[in-house]
Formats: structure tokens, C-alpha cells, sequence
């Protein structure tokens, strides 16, 4: 590399906030909570929390504080939802003001806030959870109604100088700065504010609405009732003003060309005459170029994941890759095995001290970020070997060496066999077969091992033997698969053969070749 430093977009980041922010620190990120956790939910507290993560590590002061938006519209129903029958009723309110359909939580906004801090603690996040209700409640929007209001030619020319012509379209008049809450039908996305003063909002719950009706009630209401939440634009650069946030991560979708990125920076610089938080946009999870979505049935939903994978690997997964770019997420069993794989090799370039200027730093610093300490060195495909060979826990481990790994593990290995989750070249048995040996390879392959031998002089051997004979590499073994497991392919054979151990083998094949 020439002594070039490749650098992770982690400390890219962090180093900016450093810059230009002063501590303490504090890292922003939130969801609206209108459905299940899927890939796109978990993106949005792990790449922050790789930033807070780093800072911390440098000796700085941060906080990272993940905001539920729980005063948005419940506007669909989710697929998965649809059973719900009663939620078509509820379009149109506040997530904080639907029932929750389960019946286990204050609303469904709380439940799928809850679901996600879950997520979180699976995933070995913490935050500093904020209900953007409470802080309505709390009246920490009142004063930016009221200075929206009064600055509410310059917020229109600001909207129509950073949103696309398409968003403009949409755009309120700027009387329409707060969003008021129906009083008669709980909706707060059919109102429609008729007069404003800063202070006291007169509103008309209009009955046709995109995708959802209005009682046509005509109300008012004081801006301290907080019974109002701020127009998205306006919302978001209110929050991180008085939560005095220094960045936040948003996606893509956020930081297109007139996405709201773009008002929330004018509006900090242009209204509130400061500074605008660090943004960056980080990219969308795909699985053959489509979005995940648990909703469209998209890829795995993460806790499903996290039944085969532990949390260290989907976050290394997604922290190696540049942050801007469209992240490929594999969950197929070959590809979830190689992911393993890759992570333990990283974890020994790190425990091997690597020069950090090498290309693969940052991978490296992908890994010290997904967690804390190494768990297990051991090989999870040699660990799948092994359990399918002697399906006792207490036996692998005598022959693996590694105990611990292996008790972090090993839940790993049977939710793969027990959901049916394993590649077929993993679903096996030793079970020897007499084939044919008209040439004597396999006699002599089998003379030629010897206990001293690893898995590649193995592999090797069947190379040797078979240039010896002049037979197909491949066909030679298919041949020695099917003798071992009566199937012509498996797991590396190399690692089977000593799996099996060595002397196993010998025996074996020579006992077959009579």
C-alpha cells in the first residue's frame, strides 16, 4: 500500500465529529415504529453505535440517544398485520394513540419500540431510548411551533429551494408548520390547520386524504395542549437542535437530491443561525439486489438470523463494507459458513497484531467494532463436521480443544440441524460402502495415509493418487465420499478425514478394498 492508510468510514466519521463538535458528545439515530424489525431497523441503531463505539474507544464523552417516532401516522397496515382486521380503523392516527393489536403494550408504536430495543439488547446495543410522544408532552416542540410560524417565508422558500418538485407539490402553506391531533376522531393525518398565530391553531379534519378519512370536525386547540407534532422537515432539525445532537446517520432515501437531509442543514443554518449536525447516509441491505423487507418476505427477518449467526457476525457483516454502499447480506447456508470462516480469519490477523496500514485494516477494524472480545476460535464448519459425526457436545470438544467456543456455539449448530438449515454437504453419516477398486486407488490411498498428516495433506494425497493412476481428481472423490458417507460429496475432505480420525479411515478403506 505504500504506507497509504486505508481508513474505516468509522473513524472517518469520528474524526469529523471531533473536529467540529464539542463534548460531550451526543449520536442521534430513530425509527418510526409502524411494523415489524426487519434488516433496515437493526441498520439504523448498529452503523451509530459503530461511531459511539469508536469515539468511546479514542477516551471521548458520547452519548447515543435512538429516538422512537411515535407521533407519525399509522399509514399502512403491514402484510403481516393484516389479520388485524380492527386496524383499518386506526389509519391515520398517531402509532402512540393505536391499540396495540397483540394487547401486550401501551400502543402499537410502544410494541414495535419495544420490539426493536429487544432487537438491540440481542444485538448488544445500548441507547438512551427517546418517545418523540413524551417529548410533545414535555413541550420541548413549543417554542420551534412558534419560531416556525414567525420565520414561515423563509422555511417555504427553504423547502422549495432543497425539496424535489414532486415534494413541493405536497408542501404546506406554512400555516401548516404543526400537524394538530383530531379531537373528536384521534387522526392526525387528515387535519388541516386553517389559522395559526404562533400560539392557538384552528384546524378542519378533512374527509378525503390520500389513503385514509377524515370526520370533517372543525376544532382549536393551544399549542400547549401538545396535541400537535411539527411537519417531518421541521421535526427533525427541532429534535436534534434541543437534544443538542453533534451527528446522525440516516439512509439513503433521507440524503437523495431534495430528500429532507437537505431542508434539515438550511434550516439549522439559515433559522437557527448554527451549525447543523454531522449527517451521512448509509446504504440500503440487499439479498439478490432487492431490499430486505420482513413485510414482502424479503431475506431473513434478523431474529430469524440471529438463530443461525451471533451478533458479532451480522454486525461485522455490515461494518466491513463501506458505509454509502448497497450492502448484499447472503443468509443461504454456504454463504453464512463463509461468513464464519472470514471472521475468524480477521480475528487472527487482529490477535496476530497486523500492520494497520495493510489493505485489510479495515476489515480488522470491522471486527473490533462487531464486538468486545474474541468467543470462539474454533471452525464452525469443522464444528458442524464434528457434531455430525459424533453428536455429543463432550466429545467434540475433547477433539476440538475449544470449550468455550464450543458451549457459545453449539446452540448455533443445532438450530442449523434442527430447522433444517445445514447444506447438503453437511447432512451426513460415517457409512461405509464397499465400492469399486479395480485400479487399487483406493488401497492405495489408503496405505499412503499415515496419523501424522492435516487436512491439506490429505487433500493433497487425493491429488497424488490420482495423477498416480491417471484418473479424474473429482471422480477420485466421489469415490472416497461414497465410501466414508455413501455420498459423493461432503463436507472438505481433508477436515472429514480427520474428523473421522485418520486411523478410522485407514482401517476402513483397506477393510473395504478386501
Amino acid at each position: 500500500m505504500n504506507g497509504h492508510l486505508v481508513r474505516h468510514w468509522s473513524e472517518v466519521i469520528a474524526e469529523e465529529i471531533i473536529n467540529q463538535k464539542c463534548e460531550p458528545l451526543v449520536v442521534a439515530s430513530g425509527i418510526t415504529t409502524s411494523g415489524p424489525t426487519h434488516m433496515g431497523t437493526a441498520c439504523e441503531f448498529l452503523f451509530p453505535s459503530a461511531i459511539v463505539k469508536y469515539l468511546k474507544g479514542k477516551g471521548h464523552t458520547v452519548e447515543f440517544i435512538f429516538i422512537g417516532d411515535l407521533m407519525d401516522a399509522l399509514d399502512s397496515i403491514p402484510k403481516p398485520l393484516e389479520r388485524f382486521t380492527s386496524l383499518k380503523s386506526q389509519l391515520g392516527k398517531p402509532l402512540c394513540n393505536v391499540p396495540d393489536p397483540f394487547e401486550c403494550c401501551e400502543s402499537y408504536g410502544n410494541h414495535f419500540l419495544n420490539e426493536t430495543i429487544g432487537l438491540m439488547k440481542d444485538l448488544e446495543i445500548s441507547a438512551k431510548i427517546i418517545k418523540s410522544n413524551e417529548l410533545v408532552e414535555a413541550g420541548q416542540y413549543d417554542h420551534y411551533a412558534t419560531l416556525f410560524f414567525r420565520e414561515k417565508q423563509k422555511i417555504r422558500e427553504i423547502a422549495l429551494k432543497t425539496a424535489t418538485s414532486s415534494d413541493t407539490a405536497d408542501l404546506p402553506e406554512w400555516i401548516d408548520v404543526v400537524m394538530p391531533i383530531c379531537e373528536n376522531c384521534n387522526k392526525i393525518a387528515t387535519t388541516r390547520v386553517t389559522d395559526f398565530d404562533g400560539y392557538h391553531i384552528t384546524y378542519v379534519c378533512d374527509k378525503d386524504v390520500k389513503y385514509v378519512h377524515g370526520c370533517g370536525y372543525r376544532g382549536e386547540m393551544h399549542i400547549a395542549d401538545h396535541q400537535y407534532k411539527l411537519f417531518w422537515r421541521l421535526d427533525w432539525p427541532a429534535r436534534q437542535d434541543f437534544l443538542n445532537v453533534s451527528a446522525e446517520l440516516a439512509g439513503i432515501d433521507h440524503h437523495t437530491l431534495g430528500g429532507s437531509w437537505d431542508t434539515t442543514v438550511a434550516i439549522h443554518r439559515e433559522v437557527f443561525h448554527k451549525a447543523p449536525p454531522i449527517g451521512h447516509r448509509f446504504g440500503f441491505v440487499l439479498l439478490h439486489g432487492k431490499k430486505y423487507s420482513k413485510s414482502e418476505g424479503i431475506g431473513l427477518g434478523v431474529q430469524e438470523l440471529l438463530a443461525f449467526v451471533p451478533p458479532p457476525l451480522i454486525k461485522y457483516k455490515l461494518f466491513k463494507a463501506d458505509l454509502g454502499e448497497n450492502k448484499e447480506f447472503d443468509p443461504s447456508g454456504n454463504a453464512l459458513i463463509r461468513l464464519y470462516e472470514q471472521y475468524g480469519r480477521t480475528a487472527d490477523l487482529f490477535e496476530e497484531g497486523m500492520n494497520l496500514h495493510r489493505a485489510d485494516r479495515k476489515m480488522i477494524l470491522a471486527y473490533t467494532l462487531s464486538t468486545d472480545k474474541r468467543r470462539w476460535k474454533v471452525d464452525f464448519a469443522d464444528l458442524i463436521t464434528y457434531y455430525q459425526i459424533y453428536g455429543d457436545w463432550e466429545k467434540v470438544a475433547d477433539r476440538l480443544e475449544d470449550r468455550e467456543g464450543i458451549a457459545y456455539l453449539k446452540g448455533y449448530v443445532e438450530n442449523w440441524i434442527k430447522e433444517g438449515y445445514l447444506p447438503e454437504e453437511y447432512v451426513f453419516k460415517f457409512q461405509p460402502t464397499r465400492v469399486s477398486d479395480s485400479s487399487g486407488e483406493l488401497r492405495a490411498f489408503a496405505e499412503s495415509l499415515n496419523s501424522a498428516m492435516n487436512g491439506i495433506d490429505v487433500h493433497n494425497l487425493v491429488y497424488s493418487i490420482a495423477q498416480k493412476f491417471q484418473l479424474n481428481t473429482s471422480d477420485l472423490f466421489k469415490k472416497l465420499y461414497c465410501s466414508l458417507i455413501s455420498k459423493d460429496h461432503g463436507p472438505r475432505f481433508g477436515k472429514l478425514v480427520v474428523a473421522l480420525g485418520i486411523d478410522l479411515v485407514k482401517e476402513t478403506l483397506l477393510n473395504l478394498c478386501c
